[in-house]
């Protein structure tokens, strides 16, 4: 029966994916040794919308109500000592949020833990973030969010370690409450996962794969300008939530840009000041709050290399990058599965090369209709089988429906008296009964 649960809470960009992974491919691993991997990941993300009580979730099929029940239903039916979870955007969750999600586990040993890294490096990955979902505001005139922000998710409601420890663990004694910084000189990544591994007991577990994946969905510093100005250049025809991840984050940030350039991005004199006031509260408050540390609460101050910003990015080299993505573009497209001869009519002749910035518009929105074509057509081909399906069902049902009909009549004939039934009229009753059903 399990004994203590290990929340990770976050915060975003603080290794929380790297560790994910390793917690997902040793997961029969840890099962072994005792320690539950609480999921799969899509739960846990329904989960953290449940707990923070995110007006999304109305978009979402009723079945993700009920995601933090479940996962909490599985915490509770686990036969060994310890389980996991771990999913960063739970850091948003207000007090009262936290204390009824807790309220869930009453009768456990909750353990908090929360990720944190350079603070400096953190306002940058919340601003590239943002653009993954429309924003046009360059990085030189964007401050993340403040704390009092609750629906933010990238912003110091979720960066700040302090603030996110405070609210979690508002109701837990300190030495229940852990904050694991990433290490800001070494590259080696398992010490990331040696400090997190300290802080959920998992030490000793030996025989785990720490080679994982890792997925880089970062964006360098071209890359990210570019993004940009494309939110602009789209003029707010991509609007829905859905939408823009689908094809702002997913196809053109993840699939594409983010495997063109990694030049870093940097940090304006202010922004570096805000990061440093903000180091500065999270190691006094966390220090004062007496909670227990695996690593070093200086890896939370912002290291400042020379790295250049958004505004200093060229012309030639948007340029570049936009040629870049435009071809790695044709080959998702292709690779995805679209066909462009499909939306040729025979008999119907070539358009002429279209000119000026509207007509380029043009061309981007049949290249985007066109790399679509791969879902569309998927979604079409879903819709019609399962079509098919209803109308066979209908077509049963209805055959199934003269059935009884023809055997009720039969019945009917059957049951008069011998001297008032057609002799005729119950052989084609007889008849059409055998017809129908052999």
């Amino acid at each position: 029966m399990t004994e203590v649960v290990y929340l990770h809470v976050g915060g975003p960009k603080s290794g929380t994916t790297f560790l994910q992974q390793v917690l997902e491919t040793n997961s029969a691993r840890l099962a072994e040794a005792g320690t539950l991997v609480v999921g799969p990941r899509l739960e846990a993300i329904h989960a953290s919308m449940v707990v923070r009580e995110d007006p999304r979730l109305d978009r979402l099929p009723e079945l993700a109500r009920g995601s933090w029940d479940r996962l909490v239903a599985q915490i509770r039916a686990w036969r060994g000592p310890a389980a996991v979870l771990s999913y960063e955007l739970f850091a948003g969750a207000s007090i009262e949020q936290v204390r009824v999600a807790l309220g869930a586990l009453e009768g456990l040993q909750v353990h908090v833990l929360v990720t944190a890294r350079d603070l400096g490096k953190s306002i940058p990955s919340a601003w590239q973030e943002q653009l993954k979902f429309g924003l046009i505001r360059p990085l030189e005139r964007w401050q993340p969010p403040a704390e009092s922000a609750p629906e933010s998710e990238w912003g110091w409601r979720t960066m700040q370690p302090a603030n996110v420890a405070a609210r979690w663990g508002v109701d837990l004694p300190a030495d229940q409450v852990h904050v694991i910084t990433v290490p800001s000189h070494s590259r080696d990544s398992s010490e990331l996962w040696r400090r997190f591994a300290q802080a959920c007991g998992l030490s000793e577990t030996s025989g785990l794969d720490l080679a994982v994946t890792r997925v880089n969905e970062s964006l360098g510093l071209v890359e990210a300008e570019l993004l940009r100005r494309v939110n602009k250049a789209l003029d707010g025809r991509v609007q829905a939530g859905r939408q823009r991840s689908l094809w702002i984050r997913d196809v053109l940030a993840h699939q594409v840009l983010a495997g063109i350039g990694h030049e870093p991005i940097g940090l304006t004199p202010e922004h570096l000041e805000l990061a440093r006031e903000q180091a500065e509260e999270a190691i006094t408050a966390i220090r004062a709050a007496g909670y227990l540390v695996h690593g070093d609460l200086e890896d939370l101050r912002p290291q400042a290399p020379p790295a250049r910003l958004p505004k200093d990015v060229t012309e030639e080299e948007l340029l570049e990058a936009a040629v870049l993505a435009l071809a790695d573009l044709l080959v998702w497209a292709r690779d995805a599965g679209s066909d462009p001869r499909g939306a040729k009519e025979p008999g119907v002749r070539p358009v002429a090369r279209p000119r000026g910035l509207a007509a380029a518009r043009g061309m981007v929105g049949a290249t985007l209709r066109r790399a679509a074509a791969p879902v569309r057509d998927r979604r079409v081909a879903e819709l019609e089988a399962r079509i098919a399906e209803l109308e066979g069902q209908v077509h049963a049902s209805r055959a199934l429906h003269l059935r009884v009909a023809t055997l009720t009549d039969l019945v009917e004939e059957l049951l008069l008296p011998a001297d008032l039934r057609d002799g005729e009229l119950t052989m084609s009753a007889v008849r059409e009964f055998r017809q129908r059903s052999l």
